[in-house]
């Protein structure tokens, strides 16, 4: 399956191919076409989500070309990667005919990586490279690396990488700009998707890979332009309508980025994300209905211990708090009981939603419940402090996260709850002091807390002498 498969299936050259196998199915059709023309329009079926139908054109295609490997390698993946059936895998795999096949090498090696058995991989395909011709060694070498990527390993995907001599190719660039991008090396990255957007602009994939890796580097309304021409060469992308959505959200557009959220929902109706996401954007526009409809949503999605559920369900027990239903509110956050997760964190959420409806003694006692439980973890104590923040005792909020900082000076959480507590209170020195630390260390979170204090556009980073200078023009000491 094509690593910029996406970019493929806008060209003319595969329209013609998918009119001509439309045209001719139910007929000769399958002896028009070679196997990998055949496996091109079943990956087409495939991603549009019709596994069906793709897999009755693999059959059919191995009823004419029987052991080719192609359809058996489609085949093993999917059973593979959906379905989970290593045997099924390893029994397709060893049909293929031709064993020399370069294919066949990546997908035993697959194999053993999709079962943890990563040194093993290595080693194997180690084996192979001293058999092949010195012809295959730079595509050998390159499509180990993405085969490693694709499973986290990048100190292998770096090792195989390094083997290729021919290191302005294509195929090396991508899977190099990917190493990048693991590394955090967001610059060197973002450079080698510049160079091969310049020699394919409208490649949907380049695109969409350097708004994700200027989103990573923080670079957002970069990252969104680059998503709006990925946009414009197709605008049902998905990943491109999802990177321009998380973009916006970024900067806290979230009513543009609920459109974007949608559109990326209609392609992906089956993705858990789109229905979590625009829960999400709902509730931060206070709309908690609407939220709670896509919450429910999102929770059918998903295998019932799956993580994601601890952040639904907190968001759903919230959006059900704010509209006055607190019963249903901690019913929703009971669900949380049969995850894997922080039950101490779970208990002072808890002990949020109680003391936001009013109830003060209750509240109190979630929190120390999950501070005796929790060993009296300095963590707990933050969270709390940031709770009683947020039911606006900025008081009690001060005293609690100045004695955790006196305590432990280089704790870098809660800053910027801290830092809006000392506007609050007057303490104007001190109020500068923390925001200048929470826009180095938590600016997203600072723009939550104390973006109403500043312009919309600006950035977190440019906060404080921005209100230093606007301290000097009131004179506010």
């Amino acid at each position: 399956m094509s690593y910029s498969s996406e970019d493929y299936f806008l060209s003319n050259e595969f329209k013609s191919l998918l009119s001509k196998f439309e045209a001719n199915e139910g007929g000769c059709v399958y002896g028009m076409l070679d196997p990998d023309e055949l496996m091109d329009v079943a990956e087409y079926y495939y991603n549009g989500r019709n596994r069906q139908l793709a897999e009755e054109i693999i059959d059919n295609t191995l009823l004419i070309y029987p052991g080719s490997a192609p359809p058996l390698l489609f085949k093993a993946r999917m059973a593979l990667l959906d379905d989970n059936n290593v045997t099924e895998a390893e029994r397709l795999t060893e049909m293929i005919e031709d064993k020399t096949d370069l294919e066949y090498f990546y997908m035993k090696a697959e194999i053993m990586l999709a079962q943890g058995n990563i040194a093993l991989a290595d080693k194997y395909l180690e084996e192979r490279f001293g058999d092949i011709s010195d012809d295959d060694r730079d595509y050998f070498a390159v499509d180990a690396a993405a085969l490693f990527l694709d499973y986290d390993s990048v100190d292998l995907a770096e090792k195989w990488i390094d083997r290729s001599e021919d290191t302005d190719c294509t195929e090396y660039k991508e899977q190099a700009a990917r190493i990048f991008v693991e590394r955090g090396e967001y610059e060197k990255s973002k450079t080698l998707f510049n160079e091969l957007i310049d020699k394919d602009p409208f490649s949907v994939h380049y695109w969409n890979s350097l708004a994700s890796t200027q989103f990573f580097n923080n670079n957002i309304e970069d990252s969104i332009q680059s998503s709006e021409y990925s946009i414009a060469i197709n605008p049902d992308n998905a990943a491109a309508l999802l990177n321009k959505a998380n973009g916006l959200y970024n900067l806290g557009n979230f009513r543009e980025a609920l459109n974007y959220y949608k559109r990326y929902n209609k392609q992906c109706p089956r993705d858990e994300n789109g229905e979590m996401l625009i829960g999400f954007c709902h509730m931060l526009l206070d709309e908690y209905e609407d939220a709670i409809t896509h919450f429910k949503k999102a929770e059918t999605l998903l295998p019932p211990d799956s993580s994601v559920l601890v952040d639904i369900y907190k968001d759903w027990a919230f959006a059900l708090c704010r509209l006055g239903r607190i019963k249903e509110s901690l019913a929703i956050l009971d669900k949380t009981g049969k995850l894997d997760c922080d039950h101490n964190e779970i208990m002072v959420y808890r002990g949020n939603l109680l003391a936001g409806s009013g109830f003060s003694e209750k509240a109190k006692v979630c929190f120390l419940h999950a501070l005796r439980e929790s060993g009296y973890s300095p963590t707990v104590f933050m969270k709390i402090a940031i709770t009683i923040f947020e039911i606006g005792d900025y008081k009690l909020a001060y005293r609690m996260l100045r004695l955790l900082y006196t305590k432990y000076p280089d704790w870098d959480g809660g800053l910027s709850q801290y830092a809006a507590c000392c506007y609050d209170l007057g303490y104007v020195d001190e109020f500068l002091v923390y925001l200048k630390i929470a826009a180095e260390k938590e600016p997203s979170e600072l723009k939550v807390v104390l973006g109403r204090l500043f312009p919309e556009d600006m950035k977190p980073q440019d906060y404080y002498q921005y209100m230093v200078e606007k301290i000097k023009r009131q004179d506010i000491r």
